[in-house]
This record gives C-alpha cells, structure tokens and sequence, in this order.
C-alpha cells in the first residue's frame, strides 16, 4: 500500500511541476504602441516594384544561359531609380549579373552587416500562364497589389532595401558604420555564380561581417501553431540541401517478355522503400528555441507539451512528424521529383533513374544520409551525389544582431512574437558562413501569410502596403544598427 502512495505523490508531483512549469512560459502582457509611420510613397513604391517585375531575369545555372538583356537591363534600371544611392555607395559589378554595394561609415568600432536579395526569378510554366489574373511579367499595380513573378521571391525585398537606403539618404542619414548590400544573380539556381562569387569578393577583401540578413522567416498567422497571436519567424538555420540519383540496371529487351524484376520495378521499390523508411526524427536546437519563444502563448495542450520538453519530447516529436510541415521541422525529409525509364513504351528500360531531393535535418549529415539510403535501397541501387550542402550553422539568439533585428521587428509590429525558426528551403545566405557568424533569414511583409501559397506559383503578388511596411523596416534596422 505505500508503494501506492509513493506512486500517486510522484504523480501528483510531477503534475505539479509541469503545471508550473506552463504557467511560467505564460506571457506576460504589455501595452503594444504602433509606431509613427516613415512619410513613404506607396504609389511610387508600387511603380519601382512594378519596374523592376517587367525585367524577365530568369535563373540559369551558367552565365550563358542568363538572358543578357534583362539582367543588365535591370541594373540600368536600378541605377536610374536609385539616383542617391548610386552617388553615395560604392558600386562593384560581381561576375557580370550580380552587385555589391558598399555604404562607408563615418567610423566606428563595429563590424559591418549585409543586407541581401536577389535579382533572378524561376521560369513561368507557359501551361499554366492563363492561371495568372495578370500577366506574369506584367508587373501590373491592381486591388491593391503588385503582381508578377518575384514580387515576392524576391524582388519586392530587393525594392524594400533599395528602398529604404534611398530613403534614409534623401533624409540626410549617414551610417556610422559600414553596411554592404549584396544582390545575386543565380540564387534559384543555388548561387554558386552570384553569391558565392560576392563570397570570394569580401574575402579578397577581407571583410568579415557582423551578420547577414537575406530572405526566409516570414510573418505568419499563429493559428498554425495552434496560438492567438501572430508569428514573425527569423531563421537561424537553413536545412542542408541534396539532389541525390537513384539507378537501376537490367539486360533490357522486348516489353512483351519481362523478366522477374524490371530496372523500373526495381527502382519504384527503392523509392517505396525511402517514403516509407524515414530518418530519425529529433528536437533540433532552431525547433527547440521556436518552442522556449512561442511554448507560452500555445494553446492546451500543446502549452503544456511545449513547456515540458524533459517528459513530453517523443510525443513532440511523434505529433510533428506525422504531417509534412511538422515532419519538414524534425527530420530530413526525401521527395522523388524526376524519373526517367526506357525510351519507348514497349521498350524494357536497361536503365532506369530517379532524382530524390532531399531537405538534411540540422542534426544530420550528408554522410548520414548517404548511408540511410544505401541501408534503405540495397546495393542492387546505384547511388549518385549531383549535388550537396551540409546544414547551415545555428545562428545565434543571444547575439547583439539577433536583437537588433528582434528589436526593429517589435518596433514595426509590435503585436507580433519574435521567435527564432528552423528554415526548411535554401537560400543564397548559407554561402556567407565563411565570412559571418550571424546569419538570419527574415522578410517583413505580413501580406505574406495569406500569399506564402503564390510563390513560385501563379498569382504571386505583392501587398502595397506591405512592401511600404518592408521598406520602413529596413530603414529602421539600418538605424537601430548603427545605435
């Protein structure tokens, strides 16, 4: 009978503790002011942005696949409607397509910081041009939007920092000290000709930055996690990134005589096998922030779970991996994109290939996944690497970056929770690890919650009034910066 009593006190203890432990993450409220609005000309905004759309920079992996005309085009026109910019910052062309701009302090002790973007968009699939209200390349300002393909991926952020640069120089504002602006060419073709190239430029040049700010984190109803209140996400790590071909041999031959086990038969039951064999599910260190930043404002009783990580890790953990966004934040992930089999139909293929995309969980490594997949498709699958990057480093939440960007987010929204975020896509910002500590993936749009889906997609637009917000924020964090 004591071992009963013994067994209901640490019950009721443990109860007791995780009932604490919830009520402490609770948030404390405070009194939110909105700040008094930058005088900024939305309608002229919508223009430039409108300019900029009209350029068809498609994304090519080689500098000759570039369409010449419209990436030089587009720094014409970047130079003739930033006309302060272009006489205050130091201007260096990187490879033919990208920029460097470099805005001299007056003097001070602090290591510069850059602001990124990039100039390139993905193609328009002609099938589905007549999805588009407007035209993809129209640029057209209408109900309040501008629309066409980058508005949001990203030439309405390479507007809001061209921007508010432009801005804080009509103004009279000098930094005191340096801040670079870096623009890529080829980021939707994984920036090994842009930012990789700009990269080198600062290391031949020996700058090592404070941090770097570029695209990702995004500012998003709190309702998907399951909260009342609204989510401006920073990224402080970006998953690794790997195209991996999977290949299956056989004699071949006549269709009308198929052995046992076909290349393609072969091939579909490796690929079968990684959907269904995951990676190891695990509370990385960005997810494990997330949750210490929002845990508080959670709903029960995921409040509860958030704030009891020693006990409820494994249901954590089970609950996010069973759909694809929660799965996207715990593990690695696999997704078949290409397959390529024999050349006619009544052809058996001699060889058969898949192109598997894999998005590597910051606590696993390119050798990891390499092994899972040898372990989980047998030797009879040949394996090749096209290509691969390792997760990116965890950026800092204690920083003096983290809290500049933090700080200048509460000051433009203050209704929002700032919390550090896993990024599940890849960006051109990884690149710049070798020159940085600090790097943190933010867009400050909030039309972005209700637009996320056109991305890459038809439709994709831009909120005037949000990209008047963008090109306020950024002016504020140049500011906040140099304090």
């Amino acid at each position: 009978m004591i071992a009963v009593y013994i067994i209901l006190a640490l019950i009721g203890l443990l109860a007791a503790v995780m009932a604490v432990n919830t009520v402490r993450k609770k948030p404390i409220a405070t009194a939110m002011q909105s700040p008094q609005p930058f005088d900024l000309d939305k309608d002229k905004l919508a223009e430039n942005l409108s300019g900029m759309i009209k350029f068809k920079t498609v994304t090519s992996s080689t500098t000759q696949g570039c369409d010449k005309d419209a990436f030089l085009g587009l720094h014409a026109y970047i130079e003739r409607t930033y006309p302060l910019l272009h006489k205050t910052l130091e201007k260096e062309v990187v490879n033919t397509y990208s920029l460097l701009y470099k805005w001299a302090g007056s003097g001070s002790d602090k290591k510069p910081f850059l602001m990124m973007a990039h100039m390139d968009v993905v193609p328009v699939d002609e099938r589905t041009a007549d999805k588009w209200t407007y035209g993809a390349f129209s640029g057209a300002v209408a109900d309040g939007y501008v629309w066409g393909r980058g508005a949001l991926d990203m030439k309405g952020q390479l507007v809001a920092v061209l921007e508010s640069v432009e801005y804080l120089i009509g103004q009279g504002y000098a930094p005191k000290r340096d801040i670079y602006i870096a623009i890529g060419h080829d980021e939707e073709s994984m920036g090994t000709l842009g930012a990789q190239k700009i990269v080198d430029r600062l290391t031949e040049k020996d700058v090592r930055l404070d941090f770097v700010i570029d695209e990702g984190g995004v500012m998003m109803d709190g309702k998907l996690m399951n909260m009342d209140a609204m989510v401006a996400a920073v990224g402080i790590c970006e998953k690794g990134y790997a195209d991996i071909r999977l290949i299956a041999e056989s004699a071949g031959g006549h269709a009308s005589r198929p052995p046992k086990q076909t290349a393609v038969g072969a091939l579909a039951k490796a690929i079968v096998a990684l959907e269904k064999h995951h990676m190891k599910p695990t509370l990385n260190k960005p997810l494990e922030y997330m949750l210490f930043a929002v845990g508080g404002y959670m709903k029960f009783p995921l409040n509860v779970i958030a704030s009891n990580l020693f006990l409820t890790k494994p249901l954590l953990l089970k609950g996010l991996g069973a759909g694809s966004t929660g799965a996207a934040m715990v593990r690695t992930t696999a997704a078949p994109t290409m397959l390529k089999g024999a050349s006619a139909s009544n052809t058996l293929a001699e060889r058969a290939e898949a192109v598997v995309n894999f998005r590597i969980s910051p606590d696993d490594t390119v050798d990891d996944l390499m092994a899972h997949i040898k372990n989980t498709v047998g030797d009879a699958i040949k394996l090749e690497i096209i290509q691969a990057y390792e997760p990116s480093g965890v950026s800092d939440t204690n920083s003096e970056a983290y809290k500049i960007i933090k700080g200048t987010i509460h000051a433009m929204f203050p209704e929002y929770v700032v919390s550090p975020y896993l990024m599940v896509a890849a960006t051109d910002s990884r690149r710049y690890a070798s020159v940085t500590d600090g790097i943190y993936r933010f867009q400050p749009f909030r039309s972005m919650a209700d637009d996320l889906d056109t991305i890459h997609a038809a439709n994709e637009r831009m909120h005037i009034d949000s990209l008047r917000e963008g090109v306020e924020f950024f002016a504020r964090l140049v500011k906040k910066a140099d304090e």
